[in-house]
Order: structure tokens, then sequence, then C-alpha cells
């Protein structure tokens, strides 16, 4: 059965380095049944020990099933998708511009969902920065996607 699903939120990874594998790693290790976003954009450094390439740069990465609620956002999770971008306060323009408005403006268009609904992380907890791109950016980034 599909879920009823309303809002994409974004997030950041708080890390200058990940993928999917390693959030799910993350995820695990806090006692969660492993990544819980929809999906990742990475920042052209996987891990650690990698030095940036752009190859790796800007990969739509698939985390949880669409039919699986996430866990990215307390409250939220049953109806939206969530999207993580590998970062802390820096992303790149592959990350920002190219790759996250490809993956909003099909997601918006398959599950109906309108500008005013796709949210920062920080929109609903006012103890978080996440995903430290403002709302208008935010918004600006749906609408150039629609």
């Amino acid at each position: 059965m599909e879920r009823c699903i309303d809002s994409i939120v974004i997030h950041c990874s708080d890390s200058e380095f990940g993928s999917v594998d390693l959030i799910d790693e993350w995820h695990k290790k806090m006692g969660w049944n492993g990544v819980g976003y929809h999906f990742v954009i990475t920042n052209g450094v996987l891990s650690s020990n990698d030095e940036y390439s752009s190859l790796n740069d800007g990969l739509v990465q698939k985390g949880r099933d669409l039919n699986i609620p996430g866990a990215h956002c307390k409250g939220h999770n049953k109806t939206s998708i969530g999207i993580c971008l590998i970062g802390k306060k820096k992303f790149t323009a592959k990350q920002l511009y190219l790759s996250l408005p490809v993956l909003l403006s099909r997601l918006m268009f398959n599950h109906g969902i309108g500008i005013e609904k796709v949210y920062g992380h920080s929109e609903f907890s006012k103890h978080k920065t996440c995903p430290n791109v403002s709302k208008e950016i935010i918004r600006k980034i749906a609408e150039y996607s629609v």
C-alpha cells in the first residue's frame, strides 16, 4: 500500500563527507532501522579518507523506499520525503543547482507537491539550523524545479 506523501523536507548531514551507506551505518549505530532519509545527495567526498571527486559530486543516492516512512523529521515522517545534502554549511553547485532541482522536480510532479510544501528541517525545530540553507533559497530551488 502506498503511503500518502504531501511534503518534502531538506536536511544536511552536518558532516564534510558522506554517502547513503555511511549514513545508514550512522543511523544503525543510533538504534534506527537504517538510513532515515529517502535520498542523499553527495558533495564529492564520500568518506573521511577521500579527496574531493567531481564524479562523486551531486550523486543522488536512494535511501529508504518511498513507501516506508522516513526517520528524519519528528512529527512529519509519516507523510514526507526526506532528502539529505551531504555537508555542513557549504554545499556544491552540483548539489544545490543541478541534482536537488532535478530530484525535487520529479518528486513534486509525481506526488503533486507544491512549492509551499518543500521545507528545510529547521522550519520544524527551533533548535536546528539544518539544512543550513535559508528557507527562501529552498523555496527558490523548489520554484526553479517546477
